[in-house]
C-alpha cells in the first residue's frame, strides 16, 4: 500500500513538473528569454522573504503571483483584479465572450495590488474591474489608511495605462451570523469604506459599480443564499455579480449614445 501510495504522488509530481516546463515554454515563446528569467528572479526573492515578511504576502499569495508570470494569455486582456472575491469567480465561464484574466488573490489587500501592480499595466488592458479592501479591514488597516493606499493604486493605473477604463467595484457585505467579524472588518465600517471608494472613483472619473443593494438583506448582511460560507459568493452569488456588470455596461452605453445625440444637435 506504501509503495502504490508513492508512486502516485511520484506521477502527480513529475506530471506537475511537466506542466510546469510547458508553461514555462510558452510564455517564453510569447515574451522573450530574458523577460521570463527576470520575472523568474522576482518570484524566486518573495519565496525567500524572512520570518517578518508582512501578512499579506501569504504562501497562496506568492504561488499566484508566481503563476501569472508564466499564464498563457491572450493579448491586451480584459483583467478582474482583486481578493478572494475575484479569485474564486469563474469568470470564464462567467463571461465566455471575452478575453480576459483572473487577476484575483485571495487574502490580498491594496498593499498586495500595489506589490503587483506592476503585472496588471505589463498586460495593457483595455478594461478593469477592480474590487479590494475588505482584507484590509481584517489586518485591522484603518479607512483612512485603506483609502490612501486605493488612491495610490488608481493614480498608478491611470498613469501608464491612461487608455484603460477602470470599473471600481464596491466592497461587498458579509454574513456575521455566519462567518464571525475580524478586527475592523464589519459591515458598518465596509458601508464607510465604501463612501471613500466611491469618492475616490468620482475624483478618478471611474465607473462605481454599487454591488452593495444586490448583497445586503433588511439588516445590511450578505443573504445567506448567496453565500457558501458567509463571506464567500456562491454560484448565485456570482450570477448576480455578472448580471450587474452587464446592466452597468449596457445603461453606460445608452447614456454616452444620448450624450452624443446631445453634442450633435
Amino acid at each position: 500500500m506504501k509503495n502504490v501510495f508513492q508512486a502516485r504522488v511520484l506521477r502527480i509530481c513529475l506530471a506537475c513538473f511537466i506542466l510546469g516546463f510547458i508553461f514555462i515554454g510558452i510564455a517564453v515563446a510569447e515574451q522573450g528569454l530574458q523577460k521570463i528569467e527576470a520575472n523568474l528572479y522576482s518570484s524566486l526573492d518573495d519565496f525567500s522573504r524572512s520570518e517578518d515578511t508582512p501578512s499579506y504576502l501569504s504562501l497562496h499569495y506568492r504561488l499566484r503571483k508566481s503563476y501569472f508570470y508564466i499564464e498563457p494569455h491572450k493579448v491586451d486582456p480584459i483583467v478582474f483584479l482583486g481578493d478572494s472575491m475575484t479569485d474564486e469567480g469563474h469568470w470564464h465561464q462567467l463571461f465566455p465572450q471575452l478575453n480576459l484574466v483572473n487577476r484575483g488573490i485571495g487574502g490580498d489587500t491594496t498593499t498586495g495590488i500595489l506589490n503587483r501592480i506592476d503585472q496588471v499595466t505589463a498586460l495593457d488592458p483595455p478594461t478593469i474591474f477592480l474590487m479590494i479592501g475588505t482584507n484590509d479591514l481584517c489586518f485591522n488597516r484603518a479607512i483612512p489608511d485603506i483609502i490612501t493606499n486605493y488612491d495610490k493604486i488608481l493614480g498608478i493605473l491611470h498613469q501608464r495605462l491612461p487608455n484603460t477604463k477602470i470599473y471600481v467595484e464596491s466592497v461587498l457585505p458579509f454574513n456575521n451570523h455566519i462567518f464571525p467579524s475580524a478586527y475592523l472588518r464589519t459591515n458598518e465600517n465596509i458601508k464607510i469604506l465604501n463612501v471613500g471608494i466611491k469618492r475616490l472613483a468620482q475624483a478618478y472619473n471611474d465607473p462605481y459599480i454599487d454591488l452593495t443593494k444586490y448583497f445586503s438583506d433588511k439588516d445590511g448582511r450578505l443573504p445567506a443564499e448567496y453565500t457558501v460560507d458567509g463571506l464567500h459568493l456562491n454560484e448565485k452569488g456570482y450570477a448576480i455579480w455578472r448580471d450587474q456588470i452587464q446592466k452597468f455596461e449596457a445603461n453606460e452605453k445608452v447614456v454616452n449614445l444620448n450624450n452624443n445625440k446631445q453634442a450633435a444637435t
